[in-house]
């Protein structure tokens, strides 16, 4: 397991994806996962591999729909701009 701190705006990202659309697949149960792994109080995130793989794919693999966006405002400044690529 590979843990981040994230701060207020990387959160913020985070939280952008309605909790309520885990079941319409692809990307939105991705960011719904992601957010049921981070601790609020301790500002922790917890990624295990299949996180830190499908990260960089779904945001630049799939097309242009925002969640890109999302992806590296949570993730860029510890993966990188590149997400871990």
């Amino acid at each position: 397991m590979t843990q981040f701190t994230l701060n207020q705006s990387e959160k913020e990202f985070l939280f952008r994806q309605n909790p309520n659309t885990a079941s319409d697949g692809g990307w939105q149960s991705l960011l719904v996962k992601l957010q049921n792994q981070f601790d609020p109080k301790a500002m922790v995130i917890q990624l295990d591999a299949a996180d830190l793989e499908r990260i960089p794919r779904y945001a630049f693999d799939y097309g242009n729909g925002g969640w890109e966006g999302r992806l590296v405002g949570v993730f860029g400044n510890h993966l990188g701009p590149n997400l871990g690529r």
